[in-house]
């Protein structure tokens, strides 16, 4: 091979390397998600420590008060920053996280033929080219297939469609959480099939995360407690 050639090649495959690391982009990052569903008479420093003991990095927290004071006291305690809560519902929706918060919102969807759909929403930036977006849903109305619909038509228009999904569906029964979580079954899957069979179930929140080509989970296990809770391991892949 001549010297110019063999210098040729160096260069291609330098070429070629440098754009295989800029394509396959940073590592994926890994954190603990967890889903609460608080009592009115919740202690705010208990709800901290049960958030603490189970290592959670993000926290999808439900309860039935309403006052902002108690969820800023609880992320405080949790050491994490607080977006909400959303009340629309009469129940306080809020997420605990110490990613950047770019924006979030609390708003009421109509739903055709009656019902409505209620959720806190929040977009995170995890770095400078990945985002990820919680959600806490409450379907209300007749018709749940049509209030799943209205939802999923918001994901689709609203969501950046590079932003990673985390939605919590809160009844307002476990059995109702449970029909919306198959119905959204091919677009985000449940957190609850992580968790180890015979423990899963008592918690009447539905954790969801998707799409499966950008989130994974690598496991799950419940919180104990009045009310229990899920933490589950997601791997937010590189993109």
């Amino acid at each position: 091979m001549s010297r110019v050639l063999r210098f040729a090649v160096i260069a291609v495959a330098t070429v070629l390397a440098a754009c295989a690391v800029r394509l396959g982009g940073p590592s994926p990052v890994e954190y603990d998600v967890a889903a609460l569903a608080e009592p009115r008479n919740a202690d705010a420093d208990a709800v901290a420590e049960r958030i603490r003991g189970s290592g959670a990095d993000i926290v999808l927290l439900v309860g039935e008060r309403t006052d902002s004071a108690w969820y800023q006291y609880v992320a405080y305690r949790a050491g994490l920053g607080l977006s909400g809560p959303g009340t629309t519902t009469g129940r306080g929706y809020a997420f605990l996280a110490n990613l950047e918060l770019l924006g979030d919102t609390s708003l009421v969807l109509d739903v055709p033929g009656g019902g409505s759909v209620h959720m806190h929403d929040a977009l995170y930036q995890i770095d400078e080219t990945r985002f990820l977006d919680l959600m806490t849903v409450r379907l209300l109305g007749p018709d749940l297939r049509a209030a799943v619909r209205t939802l999923l038509d918001y994901i689709a228009t609203d969501v950046m469609a590079t932003a990673p999904l985390l939605l919590v569906f809160d009844g307002p029964t476990p059995q109702r959480a449970d029909s919306a979580a198959v119905m959204v079954r091919a677009t985000i899957a449940n957190a609850l099939e992580c968790v180890d069979a015979g423990v899963a179930g008592e918690t009447p929140l539905r954790m969801m995360y998707g799409p499966s080509a950008r989130v994974r989970c690598l496991g799950a296990e419940p919180i104990p407690g009045e009310t229990p809770g899920i933490v589950a391991r997601l791997q937010i892949g590189r993109w």
